[in-house]
């Protein structure tokens, strides 16, 4: 008897295990799901990935941007080849880059990561400035903190293509406006600077030391550190400030017209 019962308890603890493995599966079975699909491909050393709703055709564009990004940086720098391997991924907004980048951005590039986010944008696009980080970066090492205004206004003075003016005629706006940001001050909290003055009249700088001065020497500062100005260009931060002034009021020897509000929206 005692078998018996055994196996009858056996047989209605199974049973009772069935019909919640079925209820479960009811319920999961009703539950609602979103697909979301990431494509990529490879050419060369770089992977692209784009969600699977942009065209073909879309991601093509994006794609040629990238590698003639390469091309112009490559020669805006006096350097030839780039072949280190990278993903970069395409997002459609910047809540997206927030999830993904940690940041609230357009584009943020991340040399240590192989990878950098870029929103897929028509116009504006920020593909050419993180790409410059990625290749300096990966070429000449991260520059130092005080730098950051080197890293982020080579980065911008590579694709000034979204303001309509130069950066000599942005340069000379802030000088008759009071805008400019002292050197140092950048030096020491680039970041802590409104945006788009930092960032435009970093990119002028750099011009300005690249025309003048040679790509070699701004690739040795880049490697060493701000105090290392005076050593190798042969002048200090105020001295620097002063050639840069006398050389926009001797071209722009009049006050400029400028919007500043269309000019603060950005790109």
């Amino acid at each position: 008897m005692k078998t018996k019962i055994i196996v009858f308890f056996t047989i209605l603890i199974l049973i009772s295990c069935n019909d919640n493995s079925f209820s479960n599966k009811k319920d999961t079975d009703k539950e609602e799901w979103s697909k979301v699909i990431i494509e990529t491909k490879t050419i060369n050393s770089i992977t692209y990935y784009f969600s699977s709703d942009v065209s073909i055709k879309r991601r093509n564009l994006a794609i040629e941007e990238c590698q003639k990004s390469i091309e112009e940086n490559l020669k805006l720098i006096g350097e030839n080849e780039f072949n280190n391997k990278m993903d970069i991924e395409f997002l459609k907004s910047k809540k997206e880059m927030l999830k993904y980048g940690g940041i609230a951005a357009q584009g943020l590039a991340y040399p240590n990561r192989d990878v950098f986010f870029t929103l897929l944008k028509d116009t504006g696009s920020p593909i050419k400035h993180e790409m410059m980080h990625m290749i300096t970066m990966y070429k000449w090492g991260t520059p130092s903190t005080s730098l950051t205004w080197m890293n982020e206004g080579l980065a911008t003075y590579s694709d000034i293509t979204c303001f309509k003016y130069s950066l000599e005629e942005i340069y000379k706006y802030f000088i008759q406006s009071n805008k400019l940001i002292n050197l140092d001050n950048l030096s020491e909290d680039f970041y802590g600077n409104p945006d788009i003055i930092a960032y435009t009249q970093s990119a002028f700088i750099c011009k300005f030391l690249i025309d003048n001065y040679g790509i070699s020497k701004f690739k040795e500062l880049w490697k060493s550190e701000y105090g290392k100005l005076n050593e190798i260009y042969g002048f200090d931060s105020q001295t620097l400030e002063q050639i840069l002034k006398e050389y926009i009021n001797k071209k722009y020897p009049t006050n400029i017209n400028f919007d500043w509000e269309a000019f603060n929206k950005g790109c």
